[in-house]
């Protein structure tokens, strides 16, 4: 059977994380047919966040679907956005992304190369 070039979020269970949140790794070189970058959905509990963290050799862009969130960037600042906005994160900067609406924050990652736990 050929591989399908798609992929339906909900039909990937992905991975529970604390903060509260569902890591979903929906195309990964991992599955085969991508090569050069992965993608996935995170979902993440009101009040909840995506911690400080830092990507020294993959680059990540980012959009917000649905919610609210803050954006903090160590040395960059911090932001307020709402839906379909686009941001990334600069190599090597720490960065985190608080949920501070009342709904779960849907966002879609992209890197660029994959992360090694993703090939």
């Amino acid at each position: 059977m050929k591989k399908l070039p798609f992929v339906k979020a909900a039909d990937v269970e992905g991975e529970f994380r604390t903060p509260p949140r569902v890591s979903k790794l929906l195309l990964a070189p991992k599955f085969g047919g991508v090569n050069n970058v992965s993608m996935g959905m995170n979902i993440t509990e009101v009040g909840s966040m995506i911690p400080d963290h830092q990507h020294d050799e993959s680059e990540e862009v980012l959009f917000l679907i649905s919610g609210r969130a803050k954006i903090v960037i160590e040395g960059e600042g911090e932001w307020e956005i709402g839906p379909e906005t686009a941001f990334y994160s600069p190599l090597g900067k720490k960065h985190r992304v608080e949920n501070i609406g009342d709904e779960p924050l849907k966002i879609v990652w992209c890197y660029c190369p994959p992360l090694p736990a993703h090939r």
